[in-house]
């Protein structure tokens, strides 16, 4: 369907934010709303809701009682996007929109989807999905379909008027993972313009008529775990590399963390994944989740050799030594990594050869992919795991049904997930859980 003129407005106002917000990133200085807020957040106030539905944009989430759900909870639906950028995917996008939709139809066994796409490849995405019948098209502006970094997280309350749970959305200061910053400090950044992608994360908000909030932090989706009872994971690899939020600090950060997602704790992990560093510098949807309070699954290799190990034992070592935001002990199931992989000249040569000088990250051979069973998407009902061709894909299926219990089926995604792990990402970083209200 075609997007409203009204939506239209707004993502060309929220662009012109995310611009404004890039250069932010680049400076040393915050703004003076910024110090203002940190300093504010640093000894938040005791959560006050008033008796009544209505929501303060103006006031944090957390002061009116909101929190991030874990991913388990209930999801009225998934979010996905649609790729397209002949120079972000190769052979023009055309092997990535073969697993995006094989992704998306897998997900609809157990949940609705609904694909934002670009309105210059709608009917495109719409053939793809045409045998899809719980998938719905929707029309957005979107530069690509990285859809849980530029999109926006869901947050919830109890409704203290109708005693029934209350959504609403926080929209982060998407800049590409820090591009404005590593273009700066020299370093390759994923995309020359990330504009639509900004809007759309709040328009997608809009269009449910969700309440807003707009936190002032360079932030994207993969980077944040929630146990949906207080506990927040991250890793410092992300958060605190230099090209995303130099100016707050890490205590900075975290006092923004807990104002906007209603997190009591934030347990920061060491690293990613090995090889998770040409552009989102190791996000920890990556390397670790929360299967539900308490327990919380990390990718894992018995390979002293191999890079991976030391980052999967360091992490372990931070979880087994630390409490979640209730005081409990956090127990840790080990899934195991794919084997080692590499991006082949096959699939190095086939991106559009202008996408270096087009100003989008280099794609080049030999390069380590970080293969992940962890980054998967858990949805009413089931869980869809990427898959990678290797005996590891069924053991992990196993650990993870093992894990969920009954109450879930765990599949893989036919076909496998390689082309979305050749832009560094997979299942988890494509979809966003839409969290169900009224329950």
């Amino acid at each position: 369907m075609a997007f409203s003129a009204k939506m239209s407005q707004r993502s060309a106002l929220t662009s012109s934010k995310a611009r404004t917000g890039a250069v932010r990133a680049a400076a040393p200085t915050p703004s003076r709303r910024v110090a203002l807020l940190v300093r504010a957040t640093a000894a938040p106030p005791k959560p006050q809701v008033a008796a009544s539905s209505k929501v303060d944009t103006s006031l944090t989430p957390k002061a009116q009682g909101f929190t991030m759900p874990g991913e388990f909870e209930k999801h009225a639906g998934c979010w996905m996007g649609w790729p397209y950028d002949k120079y972000l995917w190769r052979e023009d996008a055309l092997p990535a929109k073969k697993q995006y939709a094989a992704v998306a139809k897998t997900i609809s066994q157990f949940e609705p989807v609904t694909m934002w796409t670009d309105p210059s490849v709608v009917e495109e995405a719409k053939q793809y999905l045409a045998d899809a019948p719980n998938v719905t098209v929707k029309a957005m502006p979107i530069n690509d379909g990285w859809l849980r970094d530029w999109g926006p997280s869901c947050i919830a309350r109890v409704d203290p008027e109708t005693g029934k749970r209350q959504v609403a959305g926080v929209h982060w200061d998407y800049d590409c993972y820090g591009a404005p910053g590593k273009i700066a400090q020299g370093r390759p950044a994923m995309m020359p313009n990330w504009d639509k992608d900004a809007a759309a994360g709040r328009a997608v908000l809009e269009h449910y008529d969700l309440p807003v909030f707009e936190c002032p932090l360079h932030l994207e989706g993969g980077s944040i775990h929630s146990d949906g009872q207080g506990t927040l994971l991250v890793t410092e690899e992300c958060l605190l590399d230099p090209s995303r939020n130099p100016h707050l600090g890490k205590e900075g950060i975290e006092a923004l963390l807990k104002e906007y997602l209603g997190i009591d704790k934030v347990i920061w992990l060491w690293k990613g994944m090995a090889g998770d560093t040409e552009v989102v510098n190791g996000h920890v949807d990556n390397m670790a989740c929360f299967i539900r309070p308490g327990v919380v699954a990390i990718s894992w290799t018995e390979d002293k050799t191999d890079p991976q190990y030391e980052c999967s034992s360091r992490n372990v070592e931070i979880l087994q030594s630390t409490t979640d935001a209730r005081g409990r002990q956090i127990e840790v199931i080990k899934v195991p990594c794919p084997p080692p992989m590499f991006r082949t000249h096959h699939e190095a040569d086939t991106v559009d050869p202008e996408h270096i000088t087009m100003g989008y990250v280099p794609r080049l051979a030999n390069a380590r992919l970080p293969g992940s069973y962890i980054n998967h998407y858990c949805a009413n009902g089931g869980a869809v795991i990427p898959q990678f061709g290797y005996p590891t894909d069924q053991q992990a299926i196993d650990v993870l049904q093992a894990a969920y219990g009954p109450e879930y089926k765990v599949v893989g995604v036919p076909g496998g997930t390689r082309e979305v792990l050749l832009n560094a990402g997979n299942v988890h970083c494509i979809t966003q859980q839409h969290v169900l209200a009224g329950i």
